[in-house]
């Protein structure tokens, strides 16, 4: 059996100095992780929660999104990007993607700005790098960029680091994440008002979490000013990701290496294609995107399964999804759907060995023998 995903944790007691204190849920080791991703990041202000996903709508109740905002997303991503928008009552606005790089295609989102666009969600899927500096330099006014970074944790574009040309830099430290404490999220920018609001609605509209109630021996009162709900994160969550944060670049290379290998093996195969790298420095790698002819791709997961390699389909454009097919019947993202068709991902992570890497190309081979 070669699974689809392995995490990179190490057999040892991530928690045990956590049990010791009095603080399970967000406390000290909270605030030294969010120390290290704003030092790494070098972003003023980082909020932990428990998802990319409740980071992401606390920051839309924050920015106060609502009916008849508009909010830019690429049509090919998952799916957590057009609810969270439509979650807040607010329009889901599908760009289409590029069809070699599969990213959000620039021209087509700014076809689609109006006067109603609040914010530009693009995408670093798979790890490769979306050129936010080109969106940046293009946009004829002041409009909002959340950079969606659930699948990046390092890389450079235009010389400089994941978030810098956007406001706000989301990530997620979800289960099959290069970087995963099981489930969680953050939320990174210099934008002192809006994180400060997003601490209080992801710790259900409180002033103050019960780390900061007391200090100096004193008790410091909390209020709700703004409601909001459960989002942070806990210090038993947290302890899993301070040695991956400080040990990325070795995780990052060795993804790198195993990448490049797989993709050499398959590359002697004519009917797959892959994914252009947008040229960057140090991208990412968090998943590993083949395409085939849509006639072949179900026929291709189907013989990978009954041979156990573990494969799947990460993304299909949402926009061929049924409750955004059904609201939104005008959009019209052909190289999105085309992708959505055609994509398989095979298995990547770290632990992945070379024997198995070979196995899966062999079956992917003998494969299109059968049935070309």
């Amino acid at each position: 059996m070669i699974p689809f995903y392995k995490h990179n944790l190490k057999k040892r007691n991530y928690i045990k100095n956590v049990i010791k204190t009095s603080y399970l849920t967000s406390g000290p080791v909270c605030q030294r992780v969010e120390g290290l991703l704003s030092k790494k990041f070098n972003k003023k202000f980082v909020n932990l929660t428990n998802s990319w996903t409740n980071a992401s709508l606390a920051l839309m109740l924050a920015l106060n999104i609502k009916k008849n905002d508009e909010i830019i997303i690429p049509a090919c991503t998952f799916v957590a990007c057009a609810n969270i928008i439509e979650m807040v009552g607010a329009k889901v606005v599908f760009a289409d993607i590029n069809p070699e790089t599969k990213l959000m295609d620039i021209e087509d989102c700014l076809k689609k700005i109006t006067e109603k666009t609040r914010a530009i969600m693009p995408v670093h899927l798979y790890g490769n790098l979306f050129p936010t500096h080109i969106l940046k330099k293009k946009l004829k006014r002041k409009i909002i960029i959340i950079e969606d970074s659930a699948h990046a944790f390092c890389g450079e574009y235009n010389g400089k680091n994941l978030g810098y040309y956007s406001d706000f830099l989301i990530f997620s430290f979800y289960a099959t994440k290069s970087i995963t404490c099981g489930e969680g999220g953050a939320i990174l920018s210099n934008n002192r008002r809006i994180m400060e609001q997003i601490r209080s609605i992801s710790n259900n509209g409180m002033t103050k979490p019960a780390f900061k109630r007391f200090e100096n021996n004193k008790y410091k009162a909390w209020d709700v000013m703004k409601y909001g709900f459960k989002a942070n994160l806990s210090d038993l969550n947290a302890s899993l990701l301070n040695e991956q944060i400080i040990n990325y670049a070795k995780i990052a290379r060795n993804k790198r290496i195993i990448y490049d290998y797989f993709k050499k093996k398959l590359s002697k195969i004519n009917q797959i294609k892959f994914p252009k790298n947008f040229s960057n420095k140090n991208r990412d790698y968090y998943l590993f995107p083949i395409g085939v002819d849509k006639k072949y791709r179900n026929k291709l997961i189907e013989y990978l399964l009954n041979n156990k390699t573990f494969v799947t389909v990460n993304f299909r454009s949402i926009s061929e999804l049924n409750y955004y097919k059904k609201k939104y019947k005008k959009t019209s993202c052909p190289k999105s759907e085309k992708w959505g068709k055609e994509t398989i991902s095979l298995p990547f992570h770290t632990r992945l060995k070379d024997k198995e890497i070979k196995k899966v190309c062999e079956q992917i081979k003998n494969f299109f023998i059968k049935n070309s």
